[in-house]
């Protein structure tokens, strides 16, 4: 089972997974069985390649000062992505509207980091 497949399985309301190494390289996306994609497989593709890394990369500038980003999330009406660090992987998790919160932690307590 991959790291896709586990976040995948954590939740109900996770819909899709995309794992990047730390130098942005795109290396697994997922979307749970079953479930509808809102967007093309393209459009999900550029979006985890290209904005991931931007999103990522601008917040990263502020770590010096701030310490290190725990999470970025973006709530869009039909779906929320959460994108976050995970020893060695960059994830972008997009899920069902609603908290955030409560999946973040599953997925902290899972892998055992911090990200409340």
């Amino acid at each position: 089972m991959t790291l896709c497949d586990d976040v995948l399985n954590l939740d109900e309301r996770i819909r899709f997974v995309a794992q990047l190494d730390q130098n942005e390289n795109l290396i697994e996306m997922k979307h749970k069985t079953g479930v509808k994609s809102l967007t093309k497989e393209k459009t999900d593709q550029e979006f985890f390649s290209f904005i991931q890394p931007i999103v990522l990369g601008a917040c990263s500038k502020l770590e010096k000062d701030m310490g290190c980003i725990k999470t970025v999330r973006v709530k869009y009406q039909k779906a929320s992505i959460v994108f976050l660090r995970i020893h060695g992987a960059i994830l972008g998790i997009s899920m069902d509207p609603g908290p955030t919160t409560p999946v973040v932690n599953k997925i902290g307590q899972k892998y055992g980091v911090d990200l409340t």
